[in-house]
């Protein structure tokens, strides 16, 4: 189909890029949440002993600083991976200029990380998690928004591929 957009790919291509936002946005992320520590006062570890405690529970808050940062920055970016290809495939069926307009895919990304932050930390931190609520939840919610949400947003819609000439974009 001469004069469109191709759509072999398309899908696969988008998760994958996705996905590489969402781990440059889960660095974002982290980097902040360690700060957001240090300036509440506490250790810029917490972070990722919170992480360590969806797996360790109570054990990632010990002594084992070493084993508790890997856990809890496995922890990290495997829930920003999984988050971030759900973002993809939510993105895979949007229009080509919805995909490739910053100012949408920010907005969109906002929203995303608050329903991450909804989901987390007021549905399954409440039920599973409840010392993960002993945390600033505004501070928390404002991180996941605008320190993982916007990057990603902002980020996929950079690696978006531009057209290539003669091509017309899917509707």
């Amino acid at each position: 189909m001469q004069g469109t957009q191709r759509g072999e790919g398309v899908v696969g291509r988008i998760e994958f890029e996705t996905v590489a936002a969402g781990v440059m946005a889960g660095l974002v992320m982290g980097l902040f949440e360690a700060i957001a520590s240090v300036i509440s006062g506490q250790s810029p570890l917490l972070p990722l002993r919170g992480a360590a405690s969806i797996v360790l529970q109570q054990d990632a808050y010990g002594h084992n600083a070493p084993m508790i940062a890997l856990v809890g920055g496995g922890v990290h970016f495997s829930i920003a991976v999984m988050y971030s290809f759900a973002f993809g495939v939510f993105n895979s069926q949007l229009p080509w200029f919805t995909r490739v307009a910053a100012l949408r895919q920010a907005a969109l990304g906002v929203v995303f990380g608050t329903l991450i932050w909804l989901l987390d930390f007021q549905v399954i931190g409440r039920i599973f998690y409840p010392w993960l609520l002993g945390q600033s939840q505004i501070v928390q919610w404002l991180l996941h928004a605008f320190t993982f949400g916007l990057p990603l947003g902002l980020l996929f819609s950079e690696r978006e591929p531009p057209l290539r000439h003669g091509e017309k974009p899917e509707r």
